[in-house]
């Protein structure tokens, strides 16, 4: 994918490009797209102003694409990409007790996002004693736990990376429609190899909910998600409410993307089609529509606080139908700093590592 995406980068960042790939390089046409806020922003203080931080947002944007088709800003906008969704598959693990620390975590990312090819270890081999004690090297405070445990977690982030790296191809660089297939074989990939365990039941095997709609009822707190039996119908208006919102967006020459990206994830989640993984693919959903109209991906739950603020707003949404704005006023102050980070970066000013 790593190819594919510096090409589209180099036409210009975000490609806002009319037709598939072939009909760009035949025609060159672009569809050129401005981004305009909602109304769905509420100011809760004087420091999160939404009306000031959506023009900041704007205006790097805006910077950002006039010089993304150069070569070397390609490459910096490629690089710190990837290095965001790292960012974003270690958060999202963490708001849901997955995976492994960050060192793995970076480890395990860079590898798969290379090309290298990370497979899984068969027990009582020397490659499976050099892995386990390459991850103890790495994080000590796992040596305290049991081999299934950590050999789960690593599965855990390679099948998150794996998951992120199709959405994102598929949507972004291909840019084809979020269908429910997409979404289906996203969260087959997400959760192969990766049972369902929970204390007192019986275990779920992956083959048996991963990219399949569950027939089980689900429920976080006093929430109930959307009833098994209407889970197909929901997840059919989603996908097509999806698409009427981005064609209106391109006729209109203009698009919220936090707007865009905050409200489809959060009525993901409210829907709950999985029997698990919800939470990870909806984080997807909305960075794969961030990255494809702002050009950024957003990580949420690197920092505890950060993660008590997210699972209170979607909470509240979700328990006293507050609607998607508290969440995107939450996902427009996260991007404005990812948009000055990628600028100041592409302006050489960033972090050197």
């Amino acid at each position: 994918m790593r190819q594919h995406l510096h090409s589209t980068i180099s036409r210009g960042w975000p490609v806002r490009s009319s037709g598939n790939d072939n009909d760009q390089k035949e025609k060159s046409e672009t569809l050129t797209m401005t981004i305009r806020a909602d109304d769905v922003y509420l100011q809760y203080s004087s420091d999160d102003n939404p009306k000031k931080l959506f023009e900041k947002a704007s205006n790097w944007l805006l910077a950002i694409q006039e010089n993304s088709a150069e070569n070397d800003h390609a490459d910096t906008i490629l690089k710190e990409t990837y290095e965001a969704i790292i960012r974003a598959i270690f958060g999202s693990n963490m708001i849901e007790r997955a995976g492994l620390g960050w060192d793995i975590t970076v480890h395990l990312c860079r590898k798969i996002f290379s090309g290298e090819d990370v497979t899984d270890i068969p027990e009582r081999t020397p490659e499976y004693e050099s892995e386990l004690l390459e991850m103890y090297r790495k994080e000590g405070n796992l040596k305290d736990m049991p081999a299934q445990y950590v050999l789960r977690g690593r599965r855990e982030i390679i099948q998150h990376a794996r998951a992120f790296q199709y959405l994102i191809h598929t949507f972004v660089v291909l840019r084809e429609d979020l269908t429910e297939e997409i979404i289906k074989e996203t969260h087959r990939i997400l959760t192969k190899g990766i049972p369902i365990v929970q204390e007192g039941m019986d275990d779920v095997a992956p083959e048996k909910y991963g990219g399949i709609y569950r027939d089980v009822a689900v429920g976080a707190g006093s929430t109930m998600f959307t009833v098994p039996q209407f889970v197909p119908r929901k997840m059919k208006e989603f996908c097509e409410q999806l698409k009427k919102d981005i064609s209106l967006a391109e006729t209109r020459g203009f698009i919220d993307p936090f707007s865009v990206a905050s409200k489809y994830s959060l009525e993901f989640v409210q829907i709950h089609p999985f029997q698990d993984g919800n939470g990870r693919t909806c984080r997807m959903i909305l960075n794969a529509i961030l990255c494809r109209y702002a050009g950024i991906i957003v990580p949420i739950g690197e920092q505890r606080e950060e993660r008590s603020e997210y699972m209170a707003i979607k909470r509240n949404a979700s328990e006293n139908m507050d609607g998607h704005g508290p969440y995107a006023l939450f996902v427009l102050t996260r991007a404005v700093t990812r948009l000055r980070e990628l600028k100041k970066k592409m302006a050489g000013k960033g972090r050197r590592k």
